[in-house]
């Protein structure tokens, strides 16, 4: 082989590489986060969540109501960059860190389970992402519950793919951190109680 031959080949094997393997899923996640209008005024000491078995990998699952409704599928060629229970933690955390008021010190334990999260096809270009969990909120010590919540949202994909569904989730992720923050911050204004074991 000429030296060029030679030199060619080393190129060509350093470029693959450094390439994405093939057929290597695309994995996405929620993105950044930034503050939204309500802040978190109740001391969350930490946040817990949880998914229901059928969310516990990576698969990013959809349903064809329109033909197929009993049926849950996933994208074959798409992954969520971890599992969606893990995600939405992180994105809480996050929003609290980025959105909280003062609420250093002693807090109150948020434990959430997600129960769904899955982009669902009205039609063959028309979906959209549907979010339910339930949250209680526990003192930092003992079990008993200070107050629980379920939450439901849905938000349009852009697109009628992965790509569109993750984008779906993320403002749905957001909307519910949203929710969280206000729900708890009625319970500062209408239950001065539960702000006191959360502060003990």
């Amino acid at each position: 082989m000429s030296r060029m031959g030679t030199l060619l080949a080393v190129a060509v094997l350093s470029a693959c590489s450094m390439a994405p393997g093939v057929g290597e899923p695309q994995r996405y996640d929620f993105g950044g986060v930034a503050p939204g209008p309500n802040g978190w005024r109740l001391p969350v000491a930490a946040i817990d969540v949880q998914g229901a078995s059928w969310l516990a990998t990576g698969a990013m699952h959809y349903r064809l109501a329109y033909s197929d409704p009993l049926r849950r599928q996933f994208y074959s060629e798409s992954r969520w960059a971890a599992p969606p229970a893990e995600l939405l933690e992180n994105l809480l955390r996050r929003h609290q860190s980025v959105a909280s008021a003062d609420t250093a010190g002693a807090g109150c334990r948020l434990q959430l389970v997600l129960d769904e999260l899955e982009q669902r096809f009205d039609g063959p270009q028309s979906s959209q992402v549907r979010i339910e969990l339930h949250a209680a909120l526990l003192p930092a010590h003992g079990s008993d519950m200070l107050a629980r919540r379920a939450f439901r949202l849905e938000r349009p994909a852009s697109s009628a793919d992965a790509r569109g569904g993750a984008g779906a989730a993320r403002e749905a992720a957001l909307a519910v951190a949203e929710e969280i923050a206000a729900w708890t911050n009625d319970l500062v204004r209408d239950k001065p109680a539960v702000v006191a074991r959360c502060r003990n």
